[in-house]
């Protein structure tokens, strides 16, 4: 099981995205949707990809769905999430 927490400043997320890297690599978990590929969160510079970064992953033994987010300037968190993100179902914001 993966433990859901608060996270509070950016090395505690890198540290969770190399376990979750790990999981992956080993196929504990499948990497299911990515503002940003696992391997760019971090530029040459040691800056965030972008200020808000989401990884979501499902478990290959139980399906069980995580997301994983962080605002670079606030923190972030890993939670249970009730279904795969697909941006496709949700309206953007000028209502197309």
């Amino acid at each position: 099981m993966i433990p859901l927490v608060q996270i509070t400043n950016p090395g505690d997320y890198i540290l969770c995205l190399e376990t979750f890297q790990a999981m992956v690599n080993k196929g504990d978990l499948e990497l299911v949707y990515a503002t940003c590929p696992l391997d760019t969160v971090i530029d040459e510079q040691n800056r965030f990809y972008t200020r808000k970064i989401f990884h979501q992953f499902r478990c290959t033994n139980c399906n069980a769905v995580y997301g994983m987010y962080v605002d670079a300037t606030q923190g972030g968190e890993i939670k249970m999430n009730d279904k795969i993100f697909v941006p496709e179902e949700y309206e953007t914001k000028d209502g197309e």
